[in-house]
């Protein structure tokens, strides 16, 4: 069974990385884009799409302050879309931008059984990577166990940023059910999962995770240099660096020689030149993520929504 992923429910307890829930209808944050998607079991190849613009000074993507600098334009997106797709049930998974969220990979040799004391040693090991984060942080994780060991994967985010986004849809009559990073959504379109990379590649930053069969095994994100869009081909070098580092540190640490990369590119530059690149310096298969999804859309809206797509339904 693969990873599940983060369950909304603050109020309930701080644990929500747990069964994903069946969600018919979600809405993403995605290259400065609003997406939303309705996806019924009986109709799963012709998903009813909705895709917007975001204007510009709209929303600045932050996990430390909040995101929504407009709050009435980015309402009137949210309707339009809900009147698009016309969801029947109220409640709704979002994907908030990458970037206002945080993700962690950790592995322990044991943990204590009680909630409380183990949720203390998860936070020490977290604060420990990162000294500066708030004090009102939300955390789900999942314990996998794995050769002896236990890997935690999970997700942090604060409560003022997700509870600005779950207010808009609040007064629009919806509630959000289930939030999910959109880079690790994409996990549950990978078939037959070898050990390989997924790239989640975007204007303004990259997200990845590697992976071994059903185990999410390592998870980075990272911002563009402010010339990234000015160098044409150029710019790929820099994602090379970076799987080239992802690489060789999964092997060092995971003892994993990786078999495939899955690049999912929202930028505009051509992917086939990153792929070409990719098979000639690492000789791996390289597939597009948009290969993993069987609906009736073009190949740009299926990467476009391949992280919505990939927890709906």
């Amino acid at each position: 069974m693969k990873v599940n992923f983060f369950q909304k429910v603050w109020q309930q307890g701080k644990r929500f990385f747990t069964q994903l829930p069946v969600v018919e209808a979600g809405f993403q944050i995605s290259a400065g884009r609003v997406g939303a998607c309705l996806v019924k079991e009986k109709s799963r190849l012709n998903p009813l799409i909705f895709l917007e613009e975001l204007p510009s000074g709209c929303l600045e993507p932050s996990f430390h302050k909040r995101n929504i600098r407009q709050p009435g334009v980015l309402k009137d997106i949210f309707k339009k879309g809900l009147e698009k797709i016309n969801p029947e049930q109220k409640s709704l998974a979002f994907l908030p931008p990458e970037l206002s969220l945080k993700v962690f990979v950790l592995s322990f040799e044991a943990l204590p059984s009680g909630e409380e004391e183990r949720e203390k040693i998860i936070l020490f090991s977290i604060r420990k990577q990162q000294p500066l984060l708030p004090q009102d942080i939300r955390i789900s994780y999942q314990i996998i166990p794995e050769n002896g060991k236990l890997r935690v994967v999970g997700l942090l985010a604060r409560q003022g940023v997700v509870e600005e986004y779950e207010e808009l849809f609040s007064s629009l009559g919806y509630q959000v059910n289930l939030i999910s990073p959109p880079t690790i959504s994409l996990f549950h379109l990978v078939e037959q999962p070898q050990q390989g990379l997924v790239m989640n590649i975007e204007p303004e930053w990259w997200g990845g995770f590697a992976y071994d069969g059903q185990r999410i095994v390592f998870y980075r994100q990272k911002t563009f240099a402010s010339n990234w869009r000015k160098q044409g081909n150029h710019d790929w070098e820099s994602i090379l660096q970076e799987i080239e580092t992802t690489t060789r540190f999964i092997e060092d640490k995971e003892k994993l020689k990786l078999k495939q990369v899955i690049i999912r590119n929202t930028c505009p530059q051509d992917s086939e030149v990153l792929y070409s690149k990719l098979k000639e310096q690492f000789r791996v298969e390289v597939t597009g993520i948009e290969d993993y999804i069987g609906a009736n859309l073009s190949q740009e809206v299926k990467t476009i929504f391949a992280p919505l797509l990939g927890i709906l339904g």
